[in-house]
């Protein structure tokens, strides 16, 4: 089963949990391979299909509102069919296909760095030994503490010279990279972090090594720069990030970041037409939900509505083997729901166009065909959804007894039952004319 039922209305829910329990009467070979396969129904028909005796029992109100209900789904349904051809082929994704965005850079991303003091033979002068204590973390903007992010890291220092300090450092995993460059006369020893405000760190341990970012004057060490987010803003809204490379300006559009001004990035459409895809789904699905739920349109005959919802889910959820690197919507962020609709988690999404655009495209493509084809059963002049509507005005236009009273006997005006019914002998309608079941069906005898 595609979804849930828990949160589906109690006559959808019936329906989609005894057809994925394969408890639903009548079930077809068509009906049974969907079931075992995932693929949508072929024919909108089968366990979930219409039910022309069930429909034709009905009373005028009820079978005039099944009428209103799927003479809108066929309308949505042809919307639906349209929304996915627009998607179900190669979606120009060049970069610009999607059109562009404006983006000005105020501040760019920068790493704290540190430097000593000159020393003179960096390989005999000694700073003593002991053990450096690493912290990496950020500087709260409101009280300017120190916040660590991550646990102690401790390096030991075996001579202390200016050399053992570097490589110890460089050797060790916390991020700093350490260098001894040459000036002012003398070598002094270079610390510089990752860029980004939660980037900084602060070392203890050894008294000429000290420091820490939110008290810099105690130290021995100087400091050159600061670590900052890169500040930015899109639409007048500033954005932070702590680098100035692959950053994120749009759904699955990052750029490099090289100075300060105003930027025109391209965008890309794979976010677009995922969001589409999902919301084209989630708008036919909450329909069927909404028309199948109390005292919607479809309450009194869902079956047909029930395959739609079924067919369209397993289309959705279904894995595609030549989409690429994914093979299901979930794999670039897209899950279904309880409801039966798709929620989208933005992050992932974006990942997933930055590793493989191509990929993305692909699934995208395959899925839309896919519920096109699940969709194309339903529509149409000879599609289930127009037969339903032909069966429910036929049954509208026919005042006398209902089929099922036919199938009893017990509402033909003259004995017969539905022998005599079929073959048009003696039945009459409420004008006296004679009529026949393909007569009643079409609406002719009215």
């Amino acid at each position: 089963m595609t979804t849930s039922v828990s949160a589906l209305p109690s006559s959808l829910a019936a329906l989609l949990s005894q057809y994925s329990s394969g408890s639903t009467s009548s079930a077809n070979s068509q009906s049974g391979d969907a079931a075992t396969t995932g693929h949508a129904l072929p024919s909108g028909r089968g366990a979930l299909g219409s039910d022309p005796a069930f429909t034709l029992s009905l009373g005028q109100q009820d079978a005039g509102n099944a009428l209103i209900g799927y003479n809108r789904l066929a309308q949505l349904g042809k919307s639906f069919e349209s929304d996915m051809a627009a998607l179900d082929h190669p979606l120009q994704a060049a970069p610009g296909a999607a059109g562009s965005v404006a983006v000005e850079v105020k501040q760019l991303a920068t790493a704290q760095e540190l430097i000593s003091g000159p020393f003179g033979d960096p390989d005999q002068v000694s700073l003593g030994s002991g053990t450096l204590t690493i912290e990496v973390g950020t500087v709260d903007p409101e009280s300017g503490a120190f916040v660590p992010g991550s646990d102690p890291l401790s390096i030991p220092i075996a001579s202390g010279s200016l050399n053992d300090i570097a490589d110890s450092i460089n050797a060790s995993s916390s991020g700093i990279r350490a260098s001894v460059v040459e000036e002012n006369g003398g070598f002094s020893l270079h610390l510089a972090g990752d860029t980004g405000a939660a980037s900084a760190f602060k070392i203890t341990g050894m008294a000429e090594l000290d420091y820490d970012p939110a008290k810099p004057d105690l130290s021995y060490l100087a400091t050159v720069q600061n670590a900052t987010d890169t500040l930015y803003s899109l639409d007048g809204e500033d954005f932070t990030f702590g680098s100035n490379t692959d950053v994120p300006v749009a759904m699955g559009t990052r750029v490099d970041f090289s100075g300060l001004g105003s930027l025109s990035v391209a965008k890309s459409p794979l976010p677009d037409a995922a969001k589409s895809l999902m919301d084209a789904f989630n708008g036919i699905q909450k329909s069927i939900a909404s028309m199948a739920g109390k005292d919607g349109k479809l309450e009194k005959d869902v079956n047909l509505a029930a395959g739609l919802f079924k067919s369209l889910g397993d289309a959705a959820t279904a894995s595609y083997s030549d989409a690429g690197s994914f093979t299901q919507l979930a794999d670039i962020g897209m899950t279904l729901q309880p409801d039966g609709t798709f929620v989208v988690d933005q992050k992932a999404l974006d990942a997933a166009v930055a590793k493989d655009p191509t990929g993305v495209e692909a699934l995208i493509n395959q899925v839309s065909a896919a519920l096109s084809d699940a969709m194309k059963p339903y529509t149409g002049s000879n599609g289930s959804l127009n037969s339903q509507v032909s069966l429910l005005s036929a049954l509208m236009m026919h005042n006398g007894p209902s089929l099922i009273d036919y199938l009893t006997g017990n509402g033909a005006s003259q004995q017969g039952g539905l022998a005599s019914y079929l073959g048009g002998e003696q039945s009459t309608d409420t004008s006296g004319g004679q009529k026949d079941l393909l007569s009643y069906l079409d609406g002719s005898s009215a």
